[in-house]
């Protein structure tokens, strides 16, 4: 008997038609010219068994009755479809994959009635709130935040050029950074309603497929069409937050003898630590000597278990879960050679510090490769690390205090001059994000927030390339008190409406 007899979505490619793929609906928007109020096609996410997934197309002339019948968070069989590619000039996609599905005369989506393999009942592409700024001046995708709702406030309604604007605000936080999100029109109430509904005190959400952009001077999300807000949802990201919340609180007890991460060593004092350290932070001040630029730069990273993942067989494949990536996340891992008068050291420096730092990705660094064996050279903007004097703080592993190892990994790195972020939101353009307010309803899924508006793509803007940044739970740093800093930031939670 055939384990499987559907094609997987990572699978599929513009060589062929005759596709079959059983899949998860998780969303379906209407897609409405904003001049002529013109219903043109019907947008959807579909998710499979290997948590890939794709947005498919069908134009109105092709829908017939298929609005009505679907239901978000059905699994139907797709099959005889057409696969295109993305030309890159297209924005507000909903999904980072470079194919998307195009519904023909010939498609056909039922109800599966058979059953198979299980399908997660959400899939979504998380990234770190600390990255926001980045992805404020990107329009080419919709991005997916898990955060804690704060900051909640009653709806706002103003007039402005006769027309009624309604407006929800709050913040969404992830314990350390924490953003805005402005809602706007039918949509902006009826998430309020439902915020109301669940009766929580602490609301943790997933807010998916939102459009990041900047509100009032500062980076902001704010809902469009393909737009979903998951009060409580059963994912590994919402429960993984809710517990790093309650593991700040009971740290807030600690003692100051448990709190030492800001004391100050030399190398040869970090380098004589012994067992009794194990776990410990310390900071250290150092000039960077030297960047090991014969190691690799970088590695590609799994998405769900955050573990190194290799090619086999052209597909990156996860050793942990069952997961296959054609296009993997990837992050820096650079090696460097640490000294101040004391001693030298070799130290690790994270993905997070090396990006901010040098105001760049991996992602950013291999787009300008015009070979793919290109891609492996040591880039010239990392060199821009050496020669500077950092206040780094290191943990200190069991390698290090029982195992002697030598290579220490760094948490955070701050620049002598560099004493905060440096976005100003006084420097920066302030973008109004005002949605059209028609909501499409749907029927049948209670689980599900209501469609945001109807689609409105404009020309793309200017914008800096950024590469999917994916999000972290299994980060250890603990949660710190909010500090007052430039950048905003979010919190999530998960219920279905």
């Amino acid at each position: 008997m055939e384990l499987n007899k559907y094609d997987r979505l990572n699978n599929i490619d513009t060589s062929s038609y005759d596709w079959k793929c059983r899949v998860r609906l998780q969303n379906f928007w209407k897609g409405i010219k904003r001049e002529t109020q013109e219903y043109y096609g019907l947008n959807m996410i579909f998710i499979d068994d290997s948590n890939a997934r794709i947005h498919a197309f069908a134009s109105s002339k092709y829908c017939g009755d298929l609005p009505e019948k679907l239901v978000e968070g059905g699994i139907y069989i797709l099959s005889n479809f057409k696969v295109k590619d993305y030309l890159g000039d297209e924005i507000y996609r909903p999904v980072r994959n470079p194919k998307h599905i195009y519904f023909t005369p010939h498609t056909k989506l039922e109800k599966d009635e058979n059953g198979g393999l299980e399908i997660e009942d959400y899939a979504f592409d998380l990234f770190h709130m600390e990255d926001i700024e980045k992805l404020a001046d990107d329009n080419r995708f919709l991005i997916d935040m898990v955060g804690k709702v704060q900051n909640l406030q009653e709806v706002i309604k103003t007039t402005k050029n006769e027309h009624e604007i309604t407006r929800l605000k709050f913040d969404i936080s992830d314990g350390r950074f924490r953003i805005k999100v402005t809602l706007f029109d039918n949509f902006a109430t009826m998430v309020q309603e439902e915020f109301r509904k669940s009766g929580e005190k602490d609301i943790f959400v997933v807010v998916a497929s939102a459009r990041v952009g900047r509100y009032e001077g500062a980076p902001n999300l704010t809902n469009y069409p393909a737009t979903r807000i998951y009060i409580e949802p059963n994912h590994y990201s919402v429960k993984d937050l809710k517990e790093k919340f309650k593991e700040s609180i009971a740290s807030e007890v600690a003692t100051d003898e448990d709190i030492i991460t800001s004391k100050m060593l030399t190398v040869k004092e970090i380098r004589k630590l012994t067992a009794e350290f194990a776990n410990k932070r310390f900071q250290c001040q150092v000039m960077v000597k030297k960047i090991d630029e014969k190691a690799s730069w970088y590695y590609a990273r799994c998405t769900d278990c955050e573990i190194e993942i290799f090619r086999k067989d052209g597909i990156f494949k996860c050793t942990k879960c069952p997961r296959s990536f054609p296009y993997p996340d990837k992050r820096f891992r650079v090696y460097a050679i640490c000294s101040d008068n004391t001693g030298s050291m070799v130290i690790l420096f994270p993905d997070s510090e090396v990006a901010r730092i040098t105001d760049t990705t991996v992602f950013d660094i291999h787009s300008d490769c015009l070979e793919e064996e290109d891609e492996e050279k040591f880039p010239q903007v990392l060199r821009i690390l050496m020669n500077h004097k950092y206040k780094i703080t290191v943990e200190i592993k069991e390698e290090n205090v029982l195992k002697g190892s030598t290579i220490y990994e760094a948490i955070e790195m701050v620049e002598s001059m560099e004493e905060t972020d440096s976005f100003d939101p006084n420097n920066t353009t302030i973008m109004e994000e005002q949605p059209n307010s028609d909501i499409q309803g749907i029927e049948g899924n209670n689980n599900l927030t209501p469609n945001t508006g109807n689609s409105s793509n404009t020309k793309t803007r200017t914008r800096k390339v950024v590469e999917p940044i994916k999000y972290d739970p299994k980060d250890d740093r603990e949660i710190q008190p909010f500090k007052l800093v430039k950048k905003e930031e979010v919190i999530s939670k998960h219920s279905k409406f």
